[in-house]
Parts: structure tokens; sequence; C-alpha cells
């Protein structure tokens, strides 16, 4: 099962998403900045595991005008027992490089797989050489694990949430990622990935939430008004098989005013902006023109 999750990783990983009519891949024609981790446990005891990758998205998206765009991923493991886990995570994040005066290039992209064999049983250990060595400390918590991706650019978030477990065993796959190119019309491509596989005794929670990216509320769209809702709870011995993808590919045309707007829908086509500082007497006599203010320039 670990080989079959992680040539499908590779697989997602090596296709890329070129966004630009340019044919040179985005980890060519943009620097990037590359972390990996590899990491596997294998023992008893009490253990408590906590990965967190965040990357920002392309600075220069006009989908947003507040902040910039961000994807992340989440793995939260604790418990007393017995653990075999290996991981595997990747994080990829281009820099703010521009070619071209009208076309930029970025990209941001996590991905992870993960394979776990946890079963709880309360463990016993004498710690240090004081008090303790002669009082054995007692640790008996359940089960825990958690992994959560997010993705901002699509207003999109997933998780898979196992609690109180008394044992898991599975295969998780998650990746999240936005690829952006353009200046206008901008082009962009977000996927937000979680697969789960394998067999669980406790409590485990499925979501994912996806908002409306046009709703202008800061991507809060998705907690009360969602257009994708999956909540599910499942309490037991169970075998667990969920997949889950969200890919949203968008583009965005600006337009800006033309100096004077007379010349072409006039004050009535006017941004709300210059119209607050703009008396409609400004525009046409010429008084708010830039080299000439204060003064009617045209009478």
């Amino acid at each position: 099962m670990r080989k079959i999750i992680l040539a499908v990783l590779v697989l997602i990983w090596s296709v890329g998403l070129v966004m630009s009519t340019d044919t040179t891949p985005l980890e060519v024609t943009s620097l990037g900045v590359v972390f990996n981790y590899q990491g596997s446990v294998n023992g008893n005891g009490n253990f408590g595991l906590y990965e967190k990758m965040a990357e920002q998205g392309p600075d220069k998206n006009l989908r947003s005008q507040t902040r910039t765009d961000s994807v992340d991923l989440q793995k939260i493991t604790h418990g007393t027992g017995s653990i075999d886990e290996s991981r595997i995570i990747t994080s990829t994040q281009s820099a703010d490089y521009q070619f071209e005066p009208d076309m930029i290039y970025a990209y941001a992209l996590i991905g992870a797989i993960d394979n776990s064999s946890i079963v709880y049983s309360p463990q016993t250990m004498s710690i240090g050489n004081g008090y303790y060595s002669n009082h054995p400390v007692n640790f008996n918590s359940l089960i825990g694990d958690k992994v959560q991706v997010n993705n901002y650019a699509s207003g999109t978030s997933m998780d898979q949430d196992i609690t109180y477990a008394h044992a898991i065993n599975a295969d998780t796959l998650a990746s999240v990622e936005d690829d952006f190119s353009g200046w206008s019309p901008t082009k962009s491509l977000t996927r937000t990935l979680l697969n789960s596989s394998g067999e669980i005794t406790g409590n485990t929670h499925i979501g994912a939430l996806q908002g409306d990216i046009l709703a202008g509320d800061f991507g809060k769209s998705a907690v009360h008004n969602p257009l994708v809702n999956i909540d599910e709870d499942y309490k037991g011995t169970y075998n667990l098989n969920t997949k889950m993808s969200l890919i949203l590919p968008s583009s965005l045309v600006l337009s800006e005013d033309d100096w004077l707007p007379c010349c072409s829908g006039g004050w009535n086509d006017m941004n709300l902006l210059d119209q607050r500082y703009h008396s409609a007497k400004d525009v046409f006599d010429c008084t708010a023109c830039p080299s000439v203010l204060g003064k009617a320039q045209y009478t």
C-alpha cells in the first residue's frame, strides 16, 4: 500500500501545473525554495508529533488585494502504546520573480505521505535518577491523529481527525497547491487533495469545505455559506477508504480608468475611490489633473 501511494504522490508532483503559454516549466522560470522531510519512528511509550508546513502563494495574485494567498498542511499524532510510522513531506514555494513587464510566474506546493500502524496500550516508565526512578510514571492516553490541508486561493479546507482510538493502521496522502501566471488576464489553477485508507478503532471525523472566492469576505464564505460541505463521523471499528480532491481554475481580467474618464464612460464610469476624492467638475475642467492641482486648466 505504501509503495502505491508513494507512486501516486510522485506522479502528482512530476506532472506540474504550468499555467502560462510559455512552455518552460515554472520550476525553471521561477526561483524556488524547497524543503524536504523524511522521518520514521518505531517503538513503545508516550509520543507526540506535530508537523506544519505553510507556503505563501503568488504575491502578485490579484484575486486578493488585502493579503497573499497561502496553502498549508498540518499533521498531529499523539498517544500511548506502540507506534510504527513513516512520513515524507515536501514543500516548494517560488520566489516573487518577474521576468517580463506583463508576465509573472509563481507557485506554492505542499505534499505529504504517511503510513501509520499505532496500537494503544498503557505504559509505565521510570524517568531520570531522582524521585521518578523509584516511582514510575503511568502514561495512559488514547491515540489521536489529524491531518488537515487548507488552500486559501480556492477557499478550500479538507481534514481527517481521529480521536480516542485504540488502533490505527492507515495510509494517508495529502497535497495542496496554487499555480499562477499572467498579469491581465491572469491564469491560475489550485488543487487540494486528501486520500486515506485503512483500519481504525475509534472516532473519526472527515470533512471538507469550499467557499465562494468571489464573495469578498476574506475567505470566510466556506464557514457560513459553503459551496461544498462534507461532514462525516464514525465511531467503532471499521475499514475506511476516502478520496477527496478539488481543482479550481480561474482567470481575471483587470480594467483601469482612462484619464480623463470623460474620454471613455465619463463620471459615472469612474471607480468609487476616484469619485470620493474628485467632483464631476474637477474631472471635466481638469482641476483634478495631477500636473495642475488646484487650478482649472480648461474653462
